[in-house]
């Protein structure tokens, strides 16, 4: 039976939506040559993240799900029976809506089951090889996408392939890593110049192809970064310097907000946009308060040049966002990861954006999964609330039938193809893959 926003509106803006070739601006994809085999891949690669926090909310024990993920030892049948109890509990939430749109479209099966893991941990052994990433992504619609994956590589990975990714830089900088940095970059660090050299050394290798910048300290500490002196960095440096790293915790802050300015200038120098984690963080037992957009505010203030990209719409701070958006014509807004968190609350948050911000401001979507399945079920429900949004503008007036299919575009892949120089950057990290 279709459901009642399923009208012949929603169908019509449906279905040019899915003529969109996504442009997904934030995953963290395990690399084809990395997936797991035999008794290796089993149905605990749905619960890697994301719905497994919905089990422990609801009650599962860690060390049971900790069993789910990594004992290779499990039978299919042991390994749902720590499930099933608690993903029942959890069975409403989108986190597992997305895993399965993912086991009906992919594998062919409605949902985990005693009668339904045997059979899909085979037929997950045939179909997760090398090509797989690729294929799903064809299936989503999905053009490309904006990878974040460490390595040996601190700052910048390019260990990826060109045609499913391309990958942003990421914070390695702000932990205070020396002796990676110092290995990576071949520079000997002992004072903080030779730090801020080491930083610009990564800008000047990466900073033209990168799209991005990452920045993720929302889950370790508060967002607002003071503006602290070089004098007092230096001195903080020396001290972290000669105690092997043992600072207060007020001092290492201080002196992380020195580099984190300092990034933000280098940033704005190679126009590379800034993303920053905000909002809801993964996992349990999290300090929400740590991670609202609007603790942002001066760094949007002090550097006009610098472009910011405000990850999973700050949730449940979207409304901070949406007027930061609406202020700062340096701030854009990410709805990666919140298809998934919440999607009612994202509609409700896309509405009010639409009616308040820029369209082109504004990137609407990014599976942020660690296995593509994910991605898979998340785009799915990415386009399905989006067509819901724009019938309503549609049918408020505010918008034209073709006026809401070019936001939806734009939404999807435009705006991010823009904002982030994503065609001379690409082309860029191409020709760096193939010299």
């Amino acid at each position: 039976m279709p459901a009642k926003y399923e009208t012949e509106l929603y169908a019509r803006i449906l279905g040019e939506l899915n003529k969109v070739r996504i442009i997904d601006c934030h995953e963290h994809l395990m690399r084809d040559r990395d997936f797991p085999t035999g008794d290796d891949m089993h149905i605990g690669r749905f619960f890697l993240h994301y719905a497994s926090s919905d089990l422990v909310a609801a009650g599962m024990l860690p060390e049971d799900l900790a069993k789910v993920k990594e004992e290779s030892s499990l039978s299919p049948r042991d390994r749902w029976e720590l499930l099933e109890p608690w993903y029942r509990k959890a069975w409403n939430t989108a986190y597992c809506e997305a895993l399965r749109i993912a086991l009906r479209d992919i594998y062919g099966v409605d949902d985990f089951s005693s009668d339904t893991v045997e059979g899909l941990a085979d037929t997950m052994r045939e179909k997760v090889v090398p090509g797989f990433t690729r294929e799903v992504f064809d299936m989503a619609g999905i053009d490309y996408a904006m990878e974040n994956v460490g390595g040996t590589d601190p700052a910048y990975n390019t260990d990826f392939l060109p045609e499913c990714f391309i990958p942003d830089m990421l914070d390695a900088f702000t932990p205070f890593p020396v002796g990676m940095l110092a290995k990576a970059s071949g520079i000997e660090i002992l004072t903080l110049d030779d730090y801020l050299s080491v930083i610009d050394w990564f800008f000047d290798r990466d900073g033209d192809g990168a799209p991005a910048f990452k920045v993720g300290r929302a889950y370790n500490r508060p967002l607002f970064f003071d503006d602290v002196t070089k004098a007092d960095a230096e001195r903080l440096f020396n001290a972290r310097m000669q105690h092997m790293g043992q600072l207060g915790k007020a001092e290492q802050q201080a002196l992380e907000d020195f580099t984190l300015h300092y990034l933000c200038r280098k940033c704005g120098e190679y126009g590379v946009r800034m993303k920053f984690h905000t909002g809801l963080q993964e996992g349990n037992s999290n300090d929400i308060k740590n991670s609202r957009a609007g603790l942002l505010t001066n760094l949007f203030m002090r550097y006009p040049d610098t472009k910011f990209d405000i990850y999973h719409i700050s949730y449940p701070y979207q409304e901070e966002l949406t007027a930061a958006a609406k202020n700062f014509r340096n701030v854009s807004v990410d709805f990666c990861w919140m298809w998934i968190i919440n999607p009612a609350a994202a509609r409700r948050a896309l509405s009010d954006m639409l009616d308040a911000i820029p369209a082109n401001k504004i990137h609407g979507f990014g599976g942020d999964y660690i296995f593509v399945e994910g991605t898979y079920g998340h785009a799915k429900i990415a386009r399905r609330e989006i067509a819901r949004v724009l019938c309503e503008k549609v049918e408020e007036g505010r918008f034209s039938e073709e006026y809401a299919a070019e936001v939806g575009r734009m939404l999807l892949r435009d705006n991010a193809i823009e904002n982030f120089d994503l065609t001379a950057r690409r082309e860029r990290f191409i020709a760096r893959l193939t010299a």
